[in-house]
């Protein structure tokens, strides 16, 4: 089972006209409209969709992210799960700016974070004060009178924060801002906000809390290796976050099995996602109900058998070709086909190469799988045969 799932976004520019960074927001449809009943579980969902399901990097490019945050979300845990150094964190404007939430953004700050304004029309003694607190003060241009905004901005950069002028709908509105020193831009005169669709695989509720009880037991790395086999699309989301990591170790690290993608996240990223899965989408789905899960669980447990017979004391391979079984069908429900989906992965270039172009062992295993799937064993047992005669004679027993 899928579903189709949603994220605006709309490009800031700088003051030569250069796109900075993206503001991400909540969409429940492409019409491009939103009906917001929860702020935080609309920021909670930009979050899962944006890191599990779109990819930061296919949504920001080299540019930051700008994510808008009720007072709940950002002294949640769930914060923790965005690359501190690519994102914006964007005050609501009916949040109340007091001292447990100054204490938060410093705390974020420190933590690689910037902090901003959202929507101010008017410099309060409450936004005055907070200002060092922040790093940008987004200004809600068309609310301020033009012989106000001189002065604004002026207070603004005199606290050393950067002037942001959004909602510029015309030529007039940016020259305007231009010249009253605004650092940054954003608004229909420069795009409308694009909506970005995708096909979003369902996570099976109950495997993704088996996990999470885990998790809070404490269990061992072992237990949890297990759980996850049976969780495929959630062995993609892990590989998405450990792509999303700020630390550079993490990210350029090619992952070869799902043991190593759980020590690059590490447990306490893991579960702090398992929840915001939990709180995101709590339909509870059968992974009995869903053929190709059932399909992807059965080929990644023939390859792991499979890697075990042909090389039996080398367990690094026969993890390596467990994920590559796993993860050769998940593109399905992506609809993109596997070259672009497996390359955005971060694992290593043996999985990718045996996914793409079935080269390698793991690759002429993968082969002999396909074989059997479509019912051609004899095919299998010339393939097998690539591995020697006591391997193709194994076959047979290894079969679905």
């Amino acid at each position: 089972m899928q579903k189709d799932v949603f994220v605006g976004r709309q490009p800031i520019l700088d003051r030569r006209g250069l796109v900075v960074a993206q503001e991400l927001l909540f969409r429940d449809g492409s019409s491009g409209r939103a009906h917001v009943r929860d702020g935080f579980a609309c920021t909670a969902a930009v979050v899962e969709r944006v890191c599990g399901t779109l990819g930061i990097e296919g949504m920001l490019g080299d540019t930051d992210g700008y994510l808008n945050c009720t007072g709940a979300f950002l002294s949640s845990e769930l914060v923790n799960l965005l690359p501190a150094s690519r994102f914006v964190l964007e005050i609501l404007e009916d949040v109340q700016l007091d001292d447990e939430l100054a204490q938060r953004c410093d705390v974020l700050r420190r933590a690689g974070f910037r902090v901003a304004l959202d929507d101010v029309r008017t410099m309060t003694p409450a936004i005055v004060d907070f200002l060092p607190h922040v790093d940008i003060v987004k200004l809600d241009w068309p609310f301020i009178a033009p012989h106000e905004v001189g002065a604004i901005v002026a207070q603004v950069k005199a606290a050393g924060r950067i002037a942001l002028a959004e909602k510029v709908e015309y030529r007039d509105d940016h020259a305007a801002a231009m010249a009253c020193h605004c650092d940054l831009f954003q608004g229909y005169y420069f795009a409308k906000p694009q909506v970005v669709a995708a096909k979003k695989p369902a996570s099976s509720y109950g495997e993704v809390m088996r996990v999470l009880q885990l998790l809070m037991d404490d269990a061992n790395d072992t237990l949890l290796e297990a759980a996850l086999k049976r969780a495929p699309a959630l062995v993609v989301q892990l590989l998405r976050l450990a792509n999303n990591s700020d630390r550079h170790q993490v990210r350029d690290t090619r992952i070869m099995s799902i043991r190593q993608a759980l020590a690059s996240v590490g447990c306490r990223q893991l579960m702090r996602w398992c929840c915001l899965l939990v709180y995101c989408d709590s339909d509870q789905i059968s992974p009995e109900s869903d053929p190709l899960m059932r399909m992807v669980e059965n080929r990644a447990g023939f390859l792991e058998h499979a890697a075990r017979e042909l090389r039996p004391h080398d367990d690094a391979f026969c993890q390596s070709a467990y994920l590559a079984g796993m993860l050769s069908l998940v593109h399905v429900p992506h609809g993109v086909d596997v070259a672009t989906f497996v390359s955005a992965l971060p694992v290593g270039t043996a999985i990718q190469s045996a996914i793409i172009g079935h080269e390698g062992a793991i690759g002429g295993l993968l082969s002999i799988a396909e074989d059997l799937e479509e019912g051609r064993f004899v095919r299998a047992l010339e393939r097998g045969d690539q591995f020697g005669d006591n391997f193709a004679a194994t076959l047979p027993a290894l079969t679905f």
